[in-house]
């Protein structure tokens, strides 16, 4: 029995009893003692085990708001249980409950890297590198020491436990023995398996269809317009707006930079509850003179607060600044998302007008050459052929600029969205932008001049508890040569405004600065809700505008179309007739598309309003 664990002797003292023992009915054995003790921890762990790794994912996504970057951490997990069992394995040490309690406390330290290596990725992807290998290299170097570090200081903390052969080692050695095998494989793998799962799951949208990169030595508007036409060719396919609008917000260097500012902002929040330097003082005065007529050496030391009051309001109005500076934030990030829209469907209806000028050329280029070749024939006159050539030639310039158009606003959404790569953009079936329900009251504008009114009210308060008496304390020490014993005191003291016009002067500005702080924010809601109700009356004209091409411009278009070109192959309308009917039909499709483009913007700015 020496040398085993405490299960498997009983497993085999079972067997032995259930062979060779046959109890009489009524009687049974049960096994108590350790044996009981440790039935009854297994059902324990066999709880906490679970809970723990629940536990551990639910705070990974709380820290990282993504289920996809908590899973990538979340695989350290299982990288760490290999090296725990395995050196259990080596050392031939049984799995017991204190190995059990060990992996829970190895699941803890093992997620410690992957979110060391996981959030230094992150922010390197705002530094513009060419790739994503090279990235993971340099985030990978950049934090192998601090990988490292962690890992090695918790096993070495656990390995004189490891190596213990003093009374209770059999408790302490499997348990430190899970956690150093553990963190060993876990560093290892985590140095390599974490990057890998990171390249995989953030490979940008347009990799597949953006291959390498073109030579320095072309110009921007080559690539770019190389990159277009590649995605032209592909339906409904490459970045959605959904995907493009994070984009843009996360690199968007001025919104780095209003990040920064609401961080350097909260952080402020603070600094309300600093006090005065404290005064350390050392003091011999002759005039200070004890019973023995010998100067007394005073030790005293002296701290000045202020009313407490007046941290208090100092907080509230650090508080305040920070909600206006993060409303301040939501008004760039909803400017952005609304830039973005914008150019988003502009490209959408520039990239409909282009096919609409690109059918037309094709039609005007083979009329041209059948008008040419019925003026060789004889068939028509040099009128007919010259100006059909005319007009083949303008809806060719017409034409190009159309795709001129399609790479000026596509240029646009690429700066807006601030990436150096060339982005394949989807191409919706539907045109029309959608409107959302609009709560102005909950707008970014109207949250910032509440917080303003906010800060004006916090600030009259913080100026109105100025007032209020500072607090001085002192205690102090005297020691002198000639006497056997040390004298000590202390002085409480107040600091009372007397004169106080100044402060006043600044309470009654703070006054008229909150007066004006809210009659800004009325007069800038009232404002806000005359332009919704104009916008709203102007996108429903716009509507009523759609509803006549959507319902019966499209149809008549398509109709004259058709009409036309079967009467001028039976030669029942005359060769003017035909241009006429064209130019007709199509004058209604690129009217419809000016329309929608009209209407898609006034539902952006509804969207997005502000003033």
């Amino acid at each position: 029995m020496r040398n085993r664990d405490l299960q498997s002797v009983v497993d085999d003292v079972q067997k032995l009893i259930n062979n060779n023992i046959h109890l009489p009915v009524g009687y049974s054995i049960t096994y108590g003692g350790q044996f009981e003790n440790l039935q009854s921890a297994k059902a324990r762990l066999m709880v906490a085990v679970p809970i723990s790794l629940i536990l551990i994912f639910v705070l990974l996504y709380f820290a990282f708001k993504s289920v996809k970057e908590a899973l990538i951490i979340y695989s350290a997990i299982p990288l760490a249980a290999v090296g725990g069992v395995l050196l259990l394995w080596l050392r031939d040490l049984p799995f017991s409950i204190s190995a059990g309690v060990g992996f829970i406390a190895l699941f803890g330290i093992a997620v410690l890297n992957g979110i060391v290596l996981i959030e230094h990725f992150k922010e390197l992807k705002n530094h513009g590198f060419e790739s994503m290998e090279a990235l993971i290299k340099q985030g990978t170097k950049d934090r192998l020491r601090a990988v490292l570090l962690t890992a090695s200081a918790a096993a070495l903390g656990f390995l004189p436990m490891a190596i213990s052969t003093n009374a209770g080692a059999e408790v302490q050695r499997p348990l430190a023995t899970v956690v150093i095998g553990g963190l060993v494989t876990a560093t290892l793998l985590t140095l390599v398996v974490l990057p890998v799962l990171y390249a995989l799951f953030n490979r940008p949208y347009n990799s597949k269809r953006i291959r390498g990169r073109v030579s320095s030595k072309k110009t921007l508007g080559l690539v770019l317009l190389l990159a277009s036409f590649s995605v032209f060719g592909q339906q409904r396919s490459g970045a959605k707006l959904k995907d493009l609008i994070p984009m843009a917000i996360e690199n968007n260097a001025g919104l780095e930079a209003g990040r920064l500012q609401v961080k350097q902002s909260d952080a402020l929040i603070g600094t309300a509850f600093s006090f005065d330097k404290t005064h350390v003082y050392y003091e011999f005065d002759e005039n200070n003179l004890a019973e023995n007529n010998t100067p007394l050496r005073v030790f005293g030391i002296q701290q000045d607060f202020k009313f407490p009051m007046v941290y208090f309001s100092e907080r509230d109005v650090n508080q305040a600044r920070y909600g206006m500076v993060s409303s301040s934030y939501n008004i760039q990030k909803k400017g952005i998302a609304r830039q973005v829209t914008a150019a988003y469907y502009a490209y959408q209806i520039a990239r409909k007008k282009e096919s609409v000028y690109k059918r037309l050329d094709s039609l005007y280029t083979n009329f041209a050459k059948v008008a040419a070749r019925r003026f060789e024939l004889g068939e028509t006159n040099y009128l007919e052929k010259i100006t059909a050539a005319s007009k083949q030639k303008q809806i060719s310039l017409k034409y190009s600029e159309a795709q001129k158009e399609v790479l000026l606003v596509y240029n646009s959404l690429i700066k807006i969205i601030q990436v150096d790569e060339p982005i394949s953009i989807a191409v919706e079936s539907s045109l029309k932008a959608v409107l959302n329900t609009l709560d102005i009251n909950g707008s970014a504008e109207i949250a910032y001049y509440k917080n303003k009114v906010a800060l004006s009210e916090a600030e009259r308060r913080f100026e109105n508890h100025k007032l209020l008496p500072d607090i001085s304390l002192n205690y102090f020490q005297g020691t002198n040569p000639g006497l056997g014993a040390s004298l000590s005191g202390y002085q409480f003291g107040l600091k009372i405004p007397i004169f106080f016009n100044g402060q006043a002067a600044r309470i009654k500005a703070a006054g008229f600065a909150e007066e004006a702080a809210v009659s800004e924010s009325k007069a800038f809601e009232i404002q806000l809700n005359e332009k919704h109700n104009a916008l709203k009356i102007r996108l429903s004209q716009l509507q009523e505008a759609l509803n006549y091409y959507e319902n019966e411009g499209d149809k008549l278009s398509e109709e004259i179309l058709k009409t036309a070109h079967g009467s001028f192959r039976n030669g029942e309308i005359d060769f003017y007739q035909y241009i006429q009917s064209l130019e007709s039909a199509y004058e209604i499709k690129l009217s419809y598309l000016d329309k929608l483009n009209t209407y898609n913007q006034t539902i952006i700015t509804i969207n997005y309003l502000t003033l």
